[in-house]
C-alpha cells in the first residue's frame, strides 16, 4: 500500500502534467491568434453603409442597437476553461457584432508570465477570475481590433472594459502602444447630450468608443476623461443579469443615461456559461418577445449582450431592429393576411417607406446594404 508521501508525490506529478498539458495546448506552435486585414474583412460591410446598413448612418450612435459579445475575450478556441463563447472575438467582428465586453487583468507569477510570453514584457491580459483558466494577450487583442478598423472604414465599434487588478494605467499604455488611441473620439462638452451619428464618427475616423469601470476608473467630465475613455457608470444603465424577460433598468428614478444594455445570457446550474441556454435565449422569437417589452422606453436598448455569439439569431434580429428604428419595413411585415406583398410606396434605393404608405425592402435593396 502506497505511503502518504508517495500519494502526495503522485498527486504533485499529476498536477504538473496537467499544467504542462494545458500550456502545450494553449501555446503550441499551432496556436495562432493574430489576424491580417484580409481575414478581418466584415461580412456585412458595403461602401456607403454604416455598420452594415445605409439606414444606420444618420442615427446618433446611442440610438443604434449594437449586437454585443459578453466576455468577448473568453472562448474555447482561445483555450479558456468554462468559456463564454465558442469562437474568438475577431470572428464575431467579422460576422457583424459591433460591441465587445472585456475584462482586463494583470497575470502575475510564472504561469501568468508564460501565458503572456508574446506580450512584449507586459503582464496585462484580458481574462476572468484566474489567469490560469484562460487569458489573452491584451496587446494582441487590441492590435487585431485596430486591424479590423483599418480593414473596415465604415464600421464603428464600442468596447466596454471591466478593469481589475488596478490595470487601468497598463491598459492606457497598451492602447497607445497598439495605435488605437487616435480612433477614440475626444469630446468638447462636459456632458454629452447629443451623441455623434455613425456617419460623423466615420468621417472623423474616430470609430472606437471606449467605456470602462472598475479599479482606477472614476466619474469624469466627457472632455476630461483620460485618453477619451469614458466611465461606464456615467453613461450606462442596464438590466439585472438575473432578469431575462423584462426591459427594467437596475437604476431607479429618472436617471439620465445615454446607453441601455440588455444582459441576455444565463449560466447553468454549475454557474458556468451554457451554450444550451444560449440556443434558447438567442432565438428570434425570444429576442422579439423581450424587446417588445422595451417599447415603452423613450429610446430602444443600445446593446444586446449575449454568450455564445455564433448560436441563434442575434445578428438577424439586430439588423431587423435597426431597420425598424429607421422606418424600414421588411417583407414579412408588409404582407397581407394571405402572405401576399401589398406594398407599393417604398423607396427602393433606401428602403425607407414614404410617409403614409406601406412598403417593403426588395431583395435588391437588402443586398445593397439598406
Amino acid at each position: 500500500m502506497p505511503s502518504l508521501k508517495q500519494k502526495l508525490s503522485c498527486l504533485a506529478c499529476t498536477v504538473l502534467l496537467a499544467i504542462s498539458g494545458i500550456l502545450t495546448w494553449r501555446l503550441g506552435p499551432w496556436y495562432e491568434t493574430s489576424y491580417d486585414a484580409a481575414s478581418l474583412s466584415a461580412a456585412t460591410s458595403c461602401s456607403d453603409c454604416c455598420n452594415g446598413l445605409k439606414s444606420n448612418c444618420d442615427f446618433p450612435v446611442n440610438q443604434i442597437l449594437f449586437p454585443t459579445v459578453h466576455n468577448a475575450h473568453s472562448s474555447y478556441e482561445n483555450g479558456f476553461i468554462a468559456a463564454s463563447n465558442n469562437l474568438p472575438l475577431e470572428e464575431a467582428l467579422v460576422a457583424g457584432y459591433r460591441a465587445l465586453m472585456l475584462e482586463s487583468c494583470m497575470c502575475d507569477g510564472l504561469l501568468g508570465s508564460y501565458l503572456l510570453k508574446e506580450n512584449e514584457g507586459s503582464n496585462l491580459g484580458f481574462c476572468g477570475s484566474f489567469c490560469s483558466s484562460g487569458v489573452r494577450s491584451a496587446l494582441e487583442v487590441l492590435r487585431n481590433i485596430k486591424t479590423f478598423l483599418e480593414a473596415n472604414p465604415n464600421e464603428v465599434l464600442i468596447i466596454q472594459i471591466e478593469v481589475t487588478d488596478n490595470s487601468f494605467e497598463s491598459l492606457r499604455s497598451a492602447l497607445n502602444t497598439t495605435g488605437l488611441t487616435p480612433y477614440i473620439p475626444r469630446f468638447t462638452d462636459t456632458y454629452i447630450q447629443i451623441w455623434p451619428t455613425l456617419r460623423q464618427l466615420i468621417d472623423a475616423d474616430t470609430r472606437l468608443l471606449l467605456f470602462a469601470n472598475g479599479d482606477g476608473i472614476s466619474s469624469c467630465k466627457a472632455n476630461e476623461c483620460p485618453d477619451g475613455i469614458l466611465s461606464s457608470l456615467d453613461h450606462f444603465s442596464q438590466t439585472d443579469v438575473s432578469d431575462l424577460e423584462s426591459c427594467q433598468s437596475t437604476l431607479s428614478g429618472d436617471v439620465l443615461s445615454s446607453y441601455f444594455l440588455v444582459n441576455h445570457w444565463k449560466n447553468n446550474k454549475a454557474k458556468v456559461p451554457s451554450e444550451k441556454n444560449a440556443m434558447e435565449l438567442n432565438a428570434m422569437e425570444i429576442l422579439e418577445g423581450r424587446f417588445e417589452k422595451c417599447e415603452s422606453r423613450k429610446s430602444g436598448p443600445s446593446f444586446l449582450a449575449v454568450d455564445f455569439w455564433d448560436v441563434g439569431d442575434v445578428l438577424d434580429f439586430s439588423e431587423k431592429e435597426n431597420l425598424k428604428r429607421a422606418g424600414v419595413v421588411t417583407v414579412d411585415e408588409s404582407a397581407n393576411d394571405n402572405g401576399v406583398d401589398v406594398a407599393n410606396d417604398v423607396n427602393v434605393t433606401t428602403g425607407i417607406v414614404d410617409e403614409g404608405g406601406n412598403g417593403t425592402v426588395t431583395a435588391e435593396a437588402r443586398s445593397s446594404g439598406v
